[in-house]
């Protein structure tokens, strides 16, 4: 049991970290969704024969290929569905869309079987086939393999191959969050394995060519997909630039097409510029909040004292300052566009019922906290210093203390924090992945008062019966914002920027690019 929490709670590190380097910097409203409007009044910046060459600059390089050991957001959303493709995929709705799958029944609670779709083709030249799948999902649950993927099909029992197209899952209990992970798997040809450290070798749209330490990641259009008619970008460069203002300069010369995560700055900057736009998507997958040490401060521990300085908590104003009004201010742990959101009305920005709720706590005098803030998150520190401004108004000193990455990932991990400002994705459409990973080991620090938790929590996870589940995740929701071991700040934004002439591009709330319909006018 020891072992299961500390797999999940580095699995859930793991997404954490993935995602705070972009730290509310994130969304996009690409392609079918909506983008930042602009005419393109800029000439073309690329010659005719450069024209169907896209390039994307990164805030990183990518320097592991291979699906089943790279499980960092920046390879998942470029490579991972550009290159390698899944069953299915979450769409910009948090849908399920078929891609290698053709369909897929779900006869009974523990059994699924995908239809394939027919003649699609390996970049190796090879046919994809019910075997391909199944050495897959083997792949990814294989204890000799170590795959992060395993997390998601640890209800698997057995795969079956049907025939040449077609799988059936038999799983070992009720999963209900098992689409959520086949939207994760990439299939892969059976023999390359070996290989994909180096060499992707997918079905998607782009075909791997050539890597460049550092420099660029090179792909070209692949003449046999399953899809070909729609692509129309014939070359795909990644291209890492850490630095955000040569990314900007570079987008306003139209040597980069589209660049990752955005800071609100320069999405504020690219607004102003006439052939840049930005890009959001309807609605984004992660929160950004505070850990709350309720097991480490006394005075946490009054539900009159969390209330107070709940209620000195502007979120409004740090919507506006802090992410140019581009985040969504929410009550509830999980992000909106996910199954079971409840919109919770929360506890209003009010400095006198903050006041007054305090005075009738022995901490009428006030009392003082610690804030922990990783270094270098510079809209962490905005965040901290606007709550720090209201709470000093109701007698409440916050201390905010900015450390260094070492500093804070030991905190996070021993829970020795009084409080700690954290970014959480929902890693997926359902919640029990998400309530697994990420609350499930609150149990063992500030979550171990909350009455019934932690069998809400197993519930879920299992209950098959859709109205069921809104009322067991609509508990855990109430229960979090009532207890609080976690406080809610934002839906956190998707922010990229992209030049004018760049049409197509799909970014789902995941933060998963498409850019199989991406064309540049």
């Amino acid at each position: 049991m020891r072992m299961k929490k500390i797999v999940a709670l580095f699995l859930a590190l793991t997404l954490v970290l993935t995602l705070f380097a972009g730290c509310g910097q994130k969304s996009e409203n690409t392609g079918k969704t909506t983008d930042t409007q602009k005419s393109d009044t800029s000439s073309s910046t690329s010659s005719k024969s450069e024209e169907k060459t896209l390039v994307y600059g990164l805030a990183g390089d990518i320097d592991d290929f291979d699906p089943f050991s790279n499980q960092t957001l920046r390879f998942i959303k470029t490579l991972g569905y550009n290159c390698y493709e899944s069953l299915l995929h979450i769409n910009e709705n948090m849908q399920y869309e078929m891609d290698l799958a053709e369909s897929y029944e779900h006869p009974d609670d523990l059994t699924y079987i995908f239809k394939l779709r027919k003649g699609v083709k390996f970049h190796n030249g090879n046919t994809m086939t019910a075997e391909d799948v199944k050495f897959s999902i083997e792949r990814a649950i294989d204890p000799n393999v170590g795959s992060w993927l395993g997390a998601y099909f640890t209800q698997v029992k057995s795969v079956e191959i049907v025939d040449e197209n077609t799988v059936k899952i038999n799983l070992s209990e009720v999963s209900p969050a098992f689409l959520d992970g086949v939207c994760m798997l990439k299939i892969i040809n059976k023999g390359t394995e070996g290989a994909l450290k180096q060499k992707p070798i997918g079905t998607g749209p782009f075909k791997f060519i050539s890597w460049a330490p550092n420099d660029n990641i090179t792909l070209e259009k692949f003449a046999d997909y399953w899809d070909a008619s729609k692509v129309k970008i014939e070359k795909l460069i990644l291209k890492p630039i850490p630095d955000q203002t040569v990314a900007m300069t570079n987008l306003e010369a139209g040597s980069i097409n589209l660049y990752e995560d955005l800071s609100i700055a320069n999405a504020i900057a690219a607004g102003a510029k006439d052939n840049i736009k930005v890009l959001t998507s309807k609605t984004s997958n992660s929160t950004a909040l505070f850990e709350v040490g309720l097991h480490n401060v006394p005075a946490f521990s009054d539900p009159k004292v969390m209330a107070a300085i709940c209620h000195a908590l502007d979120k409004e104003t740090i919507n506006k300052e802090v992410y140019n009004n581009m985040a969504k201010v929410i009550w509830s742990p999980f992000p909106s566009g996910a199954k079971y959101f409840v919109n919770l009305e929360g506890n209003t920005f009010d400095l006198e019922k903050a006041k007054a709720l305090l005075n009738e706590t022995q901490y009428k005098d006030g009392f003082e906290f610690k804030l922990t803030v990783m270094a270098g998150d510079t809209m962490g520190e905005q965040i901290a210093v606007i709550w720090q401004a209201a709470l000093a108004q109701i007698g409440v000193n916050l201390k905010i203390n900015i450390v260094e990455f070492s500093v804070w990932l030991e905190e996070y991990l021993d829970r020795s924090y009084d409080m700690i400002l954290n970014q959480y994705p929902m890693a997926g459409t359902d919640p029990s992945t998400y309530c697994n990973q990420i609350i499930y080991p609150l149990l063992s620090y500030q979550a171990a008062n909350i009455p019934g938790l932690g069998d809400f929590i197993n519930q879920g996870k299992t209950e098959s019966n859709d109205a069921k589940r809104a009322e067991i995740y609509k508990k855990i929701q109430e229960l979090i914002f009532e207890y609080k071991p976690v406080i809610s700040i934002v839906e956190a934004p998707l922010v990229y920027g992209a030049t004018v002439n760049l049409k197509g591009v799909e970014i789902n709330p995941v933060g998963h690019t498409f850019l199989k319909n991406a064309t540049l006018e």
